[in-house]
């Protein structure tokens, strides 16, 4: 009986202390208007102001006193740093004890040459208290993290060197940390008892024990609050903050599968195709120009539900670069997406710049849906049911840079249609219908476009062969 009267005690503390960031900003605004009515009442045409002076001065008063209790209650969950915390705490407490003392001398008109400096220390430690409670909610840099001189801050599309050259940790995840997990795992805040600035607080871990399970990700409770439902009490960040974007999800899922490295460089550590759409996504320009992939004209967000629609079955879309509206449409994971899924892709016509349909059921007929996409730059086809009858609908496609059609039907008949296209720059006719011949005459046809027949032969040095023979006992 003892033990619910506990537990029933503490959850009311700590639902009460929850309203502390809404109580805080009353007296905030009532002390400083108390304030600012006293200094204008001083002007002989402005004197009648003064009569609104305490009243103000009592709301802020106690509402300064319910912050107080508020936030003590709040502070008793813990996962606060305690220096800051008593710094915000006894600042609070002298603001509440002033604004009181302030209500007094006004009331009975007490040392009224002492009721500007005494309301100005007020208004400094209100404006001290403020500062500290922030740094404890968002982080000690939360008001310079964002400018734009003097710090250096780390971002993965800023990195000046090669893209396999960046460390993953550095260039990709931690920059994601910074962004989405800072500001309630930080040294002025430890939520559940856990820092994720830094790699030797990432594996020291929390309350819990440590949050990265070696090359486990889906056993990681870093990456497994990132995938519960938005209605889950555990679900990081919590519901209401900046989520992680599909990109971001896949980075750190790459990261702790390949062994949460702090120093490995992203060529050190094997890639899936879907962490390699990801990096490229990551690399909007090559040598200082912007990525001839990539529509120059800006474009709308992508419809939430069109892109919903498709994640359903499967297909993966994602951004073609960051802070860019286009996305690449992949169906590596949706092998059964065919004509009537091609559909789909209609709503989000003005969005995709990059499809790749490879392996899957579509024909001819999907490609009508695909030939109204007006800003697709790459489309891969390989190992499709396309054929020349295809061809004839895709050359009305204004934009078509890229064009894969390996190990499809497609004949040099059909490939004469795509002469039309006078922006096409790569055609990939590996294991197609085209023979050698054909394709040399297609390529003097085609002169603005490079046609790639695959089919390469090294040659093969006597260093490379190794011979193993069996040794009989």
């Amino acid at each position: 009986m003892i033990c619910s009267l506990e537990v029933s005690q503490a959850g009311w503390g700590l639902f009460i202390g929850r309203f502390h960031p809404l109580l805080v900003h009353l007296p905030i605004g009532m002390l400083m208007v108390a304030f600012i009515l006293e200094i204008l009442s001083k002007n002989r045409r402005l004197a009648v102001l003064g009569a609104a002076v305490l009243p103000v001065l009592i709301f802020g008063a106690l509402s300064a006193i319910a912050a107080c209790v508020a936030g003590w209650l709040l502070s008793a969950s813990g996962g606060y740093d305690e220096k800051a915390l008593d710094l915000h705490m006894w600042m609070g407490i002298g603001v509440a004890v002033i604004s009181v003392l302030l209500c007094v001398l006004r009331k009975y008109s007490l040392l009224k040459k002492a009721w500007l400096p005494v309301s100005a220390l007020m208004i400094v430690l209100l404006s001290a208290a403020g500062h500290y409670g922030g740094s404890l909610t968002h982080g000690d840099d939360y008001l310079t993290a964002a400018m734009p001189i003097g710090k250096k801050k780390v971002a993965a599309t800023a990195f000046a060197g090669k893209p396999e050259d960046m460390k993953v940790y550095e260039h990709l995840v931690q920059p994601i940390l910074e962004q989405k997990c800072y500001g309630c795992h930080n040294e002025q805040k430890l939520k559940g008892g856990l820092r994720l600035d830094g790699m030797k607080h990432i594996e020291a871990g929390g309350e819990n024990g440590p949050v990265v399970k070696d090359s486990l990700p889906e056993m990681s409770e870093l990456y497994k609050r990132l995938v519960l439902s938005e209605d889950d009490d555990k679900r990081m960040p919590p519901k209401g903050k900046p989520q992680l974007n599909p990109q971001q999800l896949e980075i750190i899922y790459w990261w702790i599968a390949e062994g949460a490295s702090a120093t490995a460089t992203v060529k050190e550590l094997h890639k899936s195709p879907r962490i390699q759409l990801v990096l490229e996504s990551l690399q909007p320009s090559h040598g200082g120009e912007s990525n001839p992939f990539i529509p120059e004209e800006e474009t709308s967000p992508p419809s939430a539900q069109a892109v919903q629609a498709l994640e359903a079955i499967g297909v993966k879309v994602m951004p073609v670069a960051a802070q860019s509206g286009y996305v690449m449409i992949n169906a590596i994971n949706a092998t059964q997406f065919g004509d009537k899924e091609a559909e789909l892709l209609l709503p989000l016509k003005s969005q995709i710049a990059w499809l790749k349909l490879s392996n899957t059921q579509i024909s001819d007929t999907a490609l009508k849906a695909i030939a109204q996409l007006p800003r697709l730059t790459r489309l891969q086809l390989e190992n499709t049911r396309v054929s020349d009858g295809g061809m004839q609908t895709l050359a009305g496609s204004k934009t078509l840079m890229y064009l894969n059609l390996v190990g499809t039907k497609v004949t040099a008949k059909g490939v004469q249609a795509l002469q039309k296209n006078k922006t096409l720059r790569e055609l990939y006719l590996y294991k197609s219908a085209v023979t050698p011949a054909e394709a040399l005459a297609l390529q003097k046809s085609m002169p603005h476009a490079r046609i790639d027949t695959g089919g390469y032969h090294l040659p093969v040095l006597a260093t490379d062969t190794m011979v193993y023979r069996k040794i009989k006992s």
